[in-house]
């Protein structure tokens, strides 16, 4: 008999806190090996976090937290002088890869996520792929 594929498709609506919780994963364990620090990206003249909607500037403390609320990460790489900037929107292009890659529904991943999903998660959202291991 031949296989008989099926693709179903499921829509997850993201908290601020999931979000975060999944960067703070990839920022305390997750991409250590390859990324030296993460910072916020800031305006120059005004210093406020880049992307991030002016009344909602004082709402978080964590770089973890910018994401969030639409800011960007710069990840300094660690043994070169390369950087790349992590985003909203990139990171849910790499969990919606991660989620494809591993065949899990984004609230299966959210019930049981380590520090290795977060890691592919920003390495799938910055690269389109996994290039440390």
């Amino acid at each position: 008999m031949k296989e008989i594929k099926l693709s179903i498709t499921t829509e997850h609506v993201f908290s601020k806190e999931e979000i975060s919780d999944l960067i703070v994963g990839a920022l305390e364990g997750g991409i250590n090996y390859w990324c030296r620090k993460a910072v916020i990206k800031r305006n120059a003249i005004t210093c406020d976090c880049f992307g991030v909607l002016p009344e909602d500037q004082d709402k978080f403390e964590c770089a973890s937290d910018a994401i969030s609320y639409g800011g960007t990460l710069i990840l300094f790489d660690i043994e070169s002088n390369d950087k790349w900037e992590l985003t909203l929107e990139n990171v849910l292009k790499g969990i919606k890869m991660h989620c494809e890659n591993i065949n899990r529904s984004p609230k299966d991943l959210l019930d049981d996520y380590d520090a290795d999903d977060c890691d592919a998660i920003v390495q799938l959202a910055i690269f389109n792929e996994v290039q440390f291991c």
